[in-house]
């Protein structure tokens, strides 16, 4: 199973990167620069941004370092899962984010950092945080965030050549680079689709990997709430700049079901208020629609492939 969302990485890889070098190619050409060059500048920006990467996740994110027996469970469910699937143990971090979420970074798999929010210790059941964290271990058993973290400037590069080559007005520079401009933004635009697609698969694949590390119900409702908690929190959403990231799209989950929001003010959300966000939202040709654009699927798709997941479970026991 896990074949396809490998297959998915390369050929995203391939894809962004080819677009990516079919624009320097052109714009080499017009400018009269060296390929080589050229190519080596945005191999050394893509790896400046795999080196750095972490270090910004850090600086932007107001963590620190779990404290010795300050949740021993954490630690015991992240050694539990790690030495069954043979993972190297992440570093575990607590954010000071009332925001309920959680994710991983790292340059490699195994340098890895999790990281849990204050806000999600608040609003699950530790069993329910149990599912999360399987979920944020599947993405470093699979090597997806790294994925992520290269190619995701690639759009940024892209973006910052069609504003250099468009509304550069130190030079005449002609229809020619009006066109490369117009090159750049498409690229720019289709890199963005393919990585957002990619993101969006990873994230089922993030959450098989949990429903076979606990039961999905509980990952499902954690999803849930998490989701579900986040149209709560409109204001502090929009300040999230990893959204890729994220057990759940902070921004998109702030908006995704706010009109079931007074719902779920007491965050004593009942299988029947799940049914009828889902419902709304499965029948929403807006949020059909905008899925293409979000980095994470929509939630009830997820919770019902963990649902259907349990069944399958069920009937092989």
């Amino acid at each position: 199973m896990i074949g396809k969302l490998v297959a998915s990485m390369s050929l995203t890889m391939i894809l962004v990167f080819g677009l990516l070098f079919a624009l320097l190619a052109g714009l080499a050409f017009y400018f009269n620069m060296g390929i080589y060059g050229t190519v080596g500048m945005a191999v050394a920006l893509g790896l400046f941004q795999w080196a750095i990467g972490p270090l910004i996740v850090r600086w932007s994110t107001n963590m620190r370092p779990l404290d010795k027996d300050e949740f021993p469970w954490i630690e015991q469910t992240v050694q539990d899962i790690c030495f069954k699937n043979k993972v190297m143990v992440p570093k575990i971090t607590i954010a000071n984010s009332g925001m309920p979420n959680a994710f991983v970074f790292g340059r490699t798999s195994k340098s890895a950092t999790l990281v849990i929010t204050r806000g999600l210790l608040n609003t699950l059941h530790p069993d329910e945080v149990k599912g999360v964290i399987a979920h944020e271990i599947g993405h470093i058993k699979h090597s997806d965030m790294v994925v992520m973290t290269i190619v995701s400037v690639i759009p940024t590069i892209a973006y910052f050549i069609a504003m250099s080559t468009m509304f550069n007005r130190s030079r005449n520079q002609g229809g020619a680079a009006v066109l490369i401009g117009i090159g750049a933004f498409a690229v720019y635009f289709v890199t963005n689709l393919l990585i957002l697609y990619f993101s969006r698969l990873r994230e089922y694949y993030a959450d098989n990997f949990a429903g076979h590390q606990v039961r999905p119900t509980l990952l499902a409702n954690g999803l849930a709430k998490i989701t579900y908690g986040l149209s709560l929190q409109k204001q502090e959403a929009q300040s999230s700049t990893l959204r890729s990231f994220y057990a759940v799209d902070p921004v998109a989950s702030s908006y995704e079901v706010s009109k079931f929001a007074s719902f779920y003010a007491d965050q004593n959300i009942s299988k029947e208020e799940v049914e009828k966000a889902m419902d709304w939202e499965r029948k929403s040709s807006y949020s059909k629609f905008g899925e293409i654009f979000r980095t994470h699927p929509l939630t009830f798709k997820r919770i019902e492939k963990l649902y259907d997941l349990e069944r399958q479970q069920s009937m092989k026991n």
